[in-house]
């Protein structure tokens, strides 16, 4: 998929286009992404009770550099391709983007929108610091 065939589906997605077109600076897209929800795979459903439970697993991928990222897509829709590819992963759920990052590793990456032209991937370090700006943004 190309920039040309990107159409944003939603605020986070305008930005995120805007800074890959070099019309906005990083920094906007990255406020905005942590105050945006993100959407995860999942290899079970959360219970009717809401809970999450220990045993489920987020999708998990390999970068090129074989570190761990965490799939996550700006909207729902975008998780698309990702049924066919790795059908155990057929959940999905909305969730914040600063509670993903609560619950990452330290050597743990984000790649939003992997296989997608319109997309970024977030090294270890880059959450570390998103997560150090929420808490300066929160206090």
């Amino acid at each position: 998929m190309n920039e040309a065939a990107f159409s944003p589906l939603n605020p986070l997605e305008e930005s995120l286009l805007q800074v890959q077109l070099g019309a906005a600076p990083a920094a906007d897209f990255f406020s905005l992404l942590l105050d945006s929800q993100v959407f995860i795979l999942l290899d079970k459903p959360i219970g009717e009770d809401g809970q999450w439970d220990p045993s489920i697993n987020l999708c998990l991928l390999t970068n090129a550099a074989g570190a761990p990222v965490v799939a996550a897509f700006t909207a729902p829709e975008r998780s698309a391709p990702w049924y066919r590819h790795l059908p155990q992963f057929q959940y999905g759920l909305l969730v914040s983007f600063t509670w993903l990052m609560q619950g990452l590793g330290p050597t743990v990456g984000v790649v939003i929108n992997p296989g997608h032209g319109v997309g970024v991937e977030l090294a270890p370090e880059a959450i570390a610091r998103l997560r150090q700006q929420a808490l300066d943004a929160s206090s």
